[in-house]
């Protein structure tokens, strides 16, 4: 009768002890996941979780720490268990899940149901009135997305990406900043040029201080004073293509009517109005929610361009080559696999676009045959092209009539290359950082700050000795 006295006793002081451990451990995952160290909760509510199924605060927690730490559709079962249970920020999780899935719907009505619950005080109610827009504004763009076959696709750094436009002489051409505009602020963006070289259609600093496009025009004496374009859209425009009929314009706009960062709108010019018609936004997939620009079309050899960062590290961009449509046609997202509309949409693979073969194989011909003759023209070109004034291009060394200005050019050639062989290294870092583990981040990270300081001080370096190569010239010029 002791004995059995005695083990009740050690039974029920094990299970008080239990009891106490699986309380501790509740608290500890609680405060775990209030500082955002869902990591480390993660294990304890799997158990606790495991224990008590129904209980929707415990697959709440658990479910945004499997969400947290990367396991996105092993926390969905957990969070919809959570909305079954009403839990207030399981919505705005569900919402994310869906917005991110492309399920637009549920995610808007997941959105709509936490913003009736949530204090339209707190910080989060205007945050996801945000998202819930922009839910509405993707599923207003994937109804309509192009279908559109995709030639090829090139991924490089984004100061060099023009080069993947192989445009002939017949289309213009394009350059990374306004050549020979005078008083012109340097910006980021490009600028286009006529096949004859009469117009220069450019973005610039307005007084505002957003990018906006201007154009000029070649004159006897110079380059005229620059023109607003009329009728453009708020917001920065950058990125400028003025089509071979002189009238039609693309280009890119930042304003919030896009998806997202940069998008590629098209305009027309009005005659009878002096001003561009209402901007069309050119939709998906060549819009994203990243930035999508500089669109090319050339309508002679039937070969288009854009460049867009999505899925890319900071540093590079990806280009695509496609086959412009004579006859808009698009994906039916009443009738059609959604799941085959949203992969268009995200431009998922390249062979999936390529329904006809015949056209991708001829594209690819036009394409070597430019790229041929490109390389012919390259050539027959000028050494260099480097700008004294307004009137005034050297192309070779033997055109500069100072002899300290000859000798500083070949010094900033030479550390140009020197620049030229950092930066590519300083890219290659970067790429190998974003593939890498935490803890290789943290040992690389003081070689890239100090590969950015040196390329920011030779950056430095040799925008300066281009102004003494040309400050050189011109004064010995004038002594003559």
């Amino acid at each position: 009768m002791l004995l059995r006295h005695k083990k009740y006793v050690f039974l029920s002081l094990a299970l008080c002890l239990c009891m106490g451990m699986n309380g501790q451990s509740q608290s500890d995952a609680k405060r775990w996941f209030a500082a955002g160290e869902y990591e480390k909760a993660k294990p304890v509510f799997a158990k606790l979780v495991k224990g008590n199924p129904r209980s929707g605060s415990l697959n709440y927690w658990y479910g945004v720490c499997l969400n947290e730490t990367g396991e996105h559709k092993k926390a969905l079962p957990y969070l919809e268990k959570a909305v079954e249970r009403d839990v207030e920020n399981a919505y705005r999780y569900i919402g994310d899940y869906y917005l991110e899935d492309g399920e637009y719907e549920l995610a808007i009505e997941n959105y709509e149901i936490y913003l009736d619950k949530v204090d339209p005080a707190d910080s989060r109610f205007e945050e996801y009135t945000k998202r819930m827009e922009q839910a509405n504004r993707e599923l207003k763009y994937v109804r309509k997305v192009q279908k559109v076959v995709i030639v090829d696709s090139v991924i490089l750094p984004k100061k060099h990406f023009l080069s993947a436009y192989l445009l002939s002489k017949e289309n213009g051409s394009l350059s990374t900043t306004p050549q020979k505009i005078k008083e012109s602020k340097t910006v980021e963006g490009t600028a286009y040029r006529t096949e004859i070289g009469d117009k220069i259609y450019y973005s610039d600093v307005d007084d505002s201080g957003q990018l906006q496009l201007y154009m000029r025009y070649k004159m006897l004496d110079g380059w005229s004073q620059p023109t607003v374009l009329e009728g453009m859209p708020e917001g920065d425009n950058n990125y400028p293509y003025m089509s071979s009929d002189g009238v039609t314009i693309y280009f890119a706009n930042n304003s919030l009517e896009g998806l997202g960062g940069y998008d590629i709108f098209v305009t027309r010019f009005n005659t009878n109005t002096n001003r561009y018609l209402l901007p069309e936004n050119m939709g998906m997939p060549f819009n994203s929610t990243a930035n999508d620009y500089m669109m090319v079309i050339d309508e002679i050899n039937e070969l288009g361009w854009f460049a867009t960062d999505r899925n890319q590290p900071d540093s590079l961009v990806c280009v695509y080559t496609f086959i412009p449509s004579k006859e808009k046609q698009y994906y039916d997202y009443d009738k059609d696999d959604r799941r085959k509309i949203l992969a268009a949409a995200n431009i998922s693979s390249i062979t999936d676009t390529q329904v006809d073969g015949k056209a991708v194989q001829k594209a690819r011909k036009t394409l070597l045959e430019i790229s041929l003759q490109n390389m012919q023209t390259e050539k027959n070109a000028p050494e260099f092209t480097f700008v004294i004034d307004d009137f005034t291009d050297y192309h070779h060394l033997k055109d500069f009539n100072s002899p300290k200005a000859r000798e500083l050019y070949e010094e900033w050639q030479r550390k140009g290359e020197s620049l030229k062989k950092l930066t590519k290294q300083l890219e290659d870092q970067r790429m190998l950082y974003t593939r890498s583990s935490a803890s290789e981040r943290n040992r690389m990270t003081p070689q890239l700050l100090k590969l950015e300081k040196q390329q920011e001080e030779l950056e430095t370096e040799v925008a300066g000795m281009e102004r003494l190569i040309r400050n050189a010239e011109i004064e010995h010029v004038q002594k003559k």
